[in-house]
């Protein structure tokens, strides 16, 4: 039997010969009690060529080399209730994930294999407000990291007032862009300068130069920074008036601060 050879229009009286029989009328889906029937009846079968197998009630189809069976089946469905997901789980094999509850979005699991429904992340501010309960004394031209016992908010762990109270560190889950700010009162002297500086990882980032020109000089600095998780910043002072003198970080005085931006 020859291969299909697509549509053609008889005209009336046109004599058929075996080519035309076999190449275009005999291209439609044949009828078979069984497989074996139709081996017998189809002795080379052409590819592309189909047959219905009535005791089975499959379509086959000839692949060129064998006959293979058409998958009319599909895919089974596995959804249940209304706005159920389907997702491919394990060996590309469909599965259902059962709609959430209000107010939940999509996530990927722990093990990132699977969709699954999750609070959705708490919203609103996030950053940190730090000051101490007194004033600092900083030696002359000594660059002193600034301490803070005291937080006003501090909404994700950035910072504490036990251990390395100086630093505001990102903590997991919060790398991305912060505005850094901080202002430290100066002592009753006009001498010299006073520098605030803002270090991140123990290098200074920026800087801020005030020579005062009046007694009680108080220093402003702010940057903004792209900071990592387990980055951490510190305010640091310096004043060159020939003594020692208080950096003053209590209350409306001082302050240390961090406003996460965004990712």
């Amino acid at each position: 039997m020859a291969a299909g050879l697509g549509f053609k229009t008889f005209t009336t009286g046109e004599v058929l010969t075996a080519a035309d029989v076999n190449g275009y009328l005999m291209q439609g889906i044949l009828v078979f009690a069984s497989a074996t029937a139709r081996d017998a009846a189809i002795t080379s079968p052409q590819e592309g060529q189909f047959a219905y197998l009535k005791d089975t009630n499959v379509t086959t189809y000839y692949t060129g080399s064998a006959w293979a069976n058409v998958d009319t089946t599909g895919m089974t469905n596995p959804m249940t209730t209304t706005g159920d997901i389907i997702y491919a789980s394990s060996g590309s094999t469909p599965a259902r994930l059962g709609i959430g509850t209000a107010g939940q979005v999509l996530k990927v699991n722990s093990g990132a294999t699977a969709p699954e429904w999750g609070a959705a992340s708490a919203g609103g501010f996030v950053g940190v407000k730090c000051t101490s309960s007194a004033s600092q004394t900083i030696a002359n031209n000594t660059t002193t990291v600034l301490t803070w016992d005291t937080e006003e908010f501090d909404t994700d762990a950035f910072h504490s007032t036990v251990t390395n109270t100086g630093r505001i560190t990102i903590p997991a889950g919060k790398a991305g862009y912060y505005r850094i700010f901080g202002y430290v009162g100066g002592d009753n002297n006009a001498t010299g300068s006073r520098y605030l500086m803002i270090y991140k990882n123990a290098v200074s980032v920026a800087e801020s130069l005030l020579t005062p020109s009046t007694a009680y000089p108080t220093n402003t600095i702010s940057t903004i920074l792209n900071l990592a998780v387990s980055d951490y910043v510190e305010l640091r002072y310096n004043q060159s008036s020939g003594t020692s003198q208080q950096a003053y970080t209590q209350g409306v005085y001082g302050t240390f601060q961090a406003t996460y931006l965004g990712a």
